[in-house]
């Protein structure tokens, strides 16, 4: 009991003693204790010295790293030790134990890497920040350049359609057409432009047209009367005329110029 008692006294007097804590234990039907760590069973009374003995502490450890938990999770079994880790960190191998492993994951060594490691982690993590705001801000530019470039478009076709309905618009017919219900000599005798108006002028048209036929007939007539006139005197009656003109005035010219003589 005395030896028990001094080797408590040595252990809790060393560093990094009770580094992974007290096991966890479960009653059984029998009255008996089983760790749950190491699996190893045991009488109520010897809880406390099992929990204190190195099969126990070595249990934890093989427990914690197989399972990751911290602080073993920086480290790895030795494949050429099974008394021996290797740590992720600095490549060390270190004792299984939980004194060594304290004394290693406190050393200036370790946290050194450690702050590195911490470092290097926000490092990467404001690059993938800035990556991330960079592709933001790339995608809202070519929604706008997206967005002017559709506005130029429709502002486009806007001055193009425009254009064509103010010319649509301002072209005047080829000739000049009145107003409906007004007339070229601003009478104000009402809307003459209907129906009854086509149907007075069809009516003038219609009276003009016998007028014009019977003037057409009057001037044939006349002109056979003509031919039937010259045919009766006949051409010799026209030359006998003539000669008798020229004779007579050929005998006046004769006596003038002897009375002159």
């Amino acid at each position: 009991m005395a030896e028990a008692s001094e080797a408590k006294k040595e252990s809790g007097n060393k560093e990094g003693t009770n580094l992974l804590g007290p096991p966890t234990f479960t009653e059984l039907p029998n009255g008996r204790l089983k760790c749950v760590e190491t699996g190893h069973e045991m009488v109520v009374k010897d809880k406390d010295s099992y929990a204190q003995s190195k099969r126990c502490r070595l249990g934890l450890i093989d427990f914690a790293l197989s399972h990751s938990k911290p602080p073993l999770n920086m480290f790895k079994q030795d494949p050429l030790s099974r008394s021996k880790l290797i740590c992720k960190l600095t490549g060390d191998t270190v004792n299984k134990s939980e004194e060594h492993i304290w004394k290693h994951i406190n050393g200036k060594r370790f946290l050194n890497k450690l702050e590195q490691k911490e470092m290097e982690k926000e490092e990467l993590m404001n690059e993938t920040m800035e990556e991330e705001c960079e592709q933001k801000l790339k995608k809202e530019k070519k929604k706008k350049n997206k967005k002017k470039k559709e506005k130029a478009v429709e502002e486009i076709i806007s001055e193009v359609r425009d254009p064509a309905e103010n010319e649509s618009d301002s072209e005047e017919p080829e000739f000049w057409m009145p107003p409906v219900g007004e007339r070229w000599d601003f009478d104000d005798g009402g809307d003459r432009w209907g129906s009854g108006s086509e149907l007075e002028e069809s009516d003038e048209e219609n009276e003009t047209e016998p007028a014009v036929e019977e003037v057409g007939k009057e001037s044939e007539e006349l002109t056979t009367r003509a031919k039937r006139m010259s045919i009766e005197i006949g051409p010799s009656s026209f030359a006998s005329r003539k000669k008798k003109s020229r004779k007579n005035t050929a005998s006046r010219r004769n006596i003038y110029k002897n009375g002159v003589i």
